[in-house]
């Protein structure tokens, strides 16, 4: 189970450190001033016009690495590799490399799955995504709603793709369960005041019925050759076509 749930790890880009080279480990990351040169660097990678559009994508992108990909072998595989800040880095590809023995498997081995959640996801979130938000917010001035919305909108994703062809209705309970989890959770899960997804997490008929986000994550502020684009469910373009009409 561990090396099938650890091949499906590679789906969302997670290697182990000498597969992919490190560019920056996530606890330089969480330095001021090497977070800071980070975020320039990247400002020019992605021809990002700022730092905090170099951050929102940062964050976006880093959802999907750490956060989808626990969420999804949690339902898949009633486990989750444990992905401590000190066992994690980026590489120039903008992978997760992790050191491989500082990352263990958290199963259920017969403990209450609600009890096994709960430890697993705020290790996840108190420990690890909150910190990195935090310092991106700092550094870059990017709004923290707009770096959290970012986390519920690959949250949101992982879970429609998941229901969408799983046919398991094990699988689709420990969706629904964790899901609900998720967003009725207190602030003490992600060591905040209020729980900072809550706003934003949607499934379902919640979803189709209002498919945009809240805020805009300035993907449209990126230099492309093509001219200026959006992402699907941009709440700016929903505006500009609005005023058209």
């Amino acid at each position: 189970m561990i090396s099938m749930a650890m091949n499906e790890l590679k789906n969302f880009d997670i290697y182990v450190e000498y597969e992919n080279a490190k560019e920056i480990t996530i606890t330089d990351l969480l330095n001021e001033e090497k977070c800071l040169a980070f975020l320039q660097k990247q400002m020019i990678d992605i021809k990002a016009p700022n730092l905090a559009v170099a951050a929102s994508m940062l964050s976006k992108r880093y959802a999907y690495l750490v956060v989808s990909s626990t969420l999804y072998s949690m339902v898949e595989f009633n486990c989750a590799l444990n992905l401590p800040v000190k066992a994690c880095a980026l590489s120039k590809e903008r992978t997760l490399c992790i050191q491989e023995g500082l990352c263990k498997w958290q199963e259920l081995k017969g403990m209450e799955r609600e009890q096994w959640r709960i430890s697993l996801l705020q290790d996840l979130f108190s420990d690890h995504i909150t910190p990195v938000l935090n310092i991106l917010n700092k550094i870059s001035r990017a709004p923290s709603s707009i770096l959290w919305e970012n986390v519920a909108i690959r949250i949101n994703s992982i879970y429609r793709k998941t229901l969408a062809k799983e046919l398991d209705p094990v699988k689709i309970k420990r969706l629904t369960s964790d899901f609900n989890f998720l967003k009725n959770a207190s602030g003490k899960l992600f060591n905040l005041k209020s729980n900072p997804l809550k706003p934003f997490l949607k499934i379902g008929e919640e979803h189709t019925c209002n498919p945009y986000r809240r805020t805009c994550c300035m993907y449209n502020k990126l230099e492309k050759s093509e001219g200026i684009s959006y992402c699907g469910n941009c709440p700016v373009k929903l505006k500009q076509t609005k005023a058209r009409n």
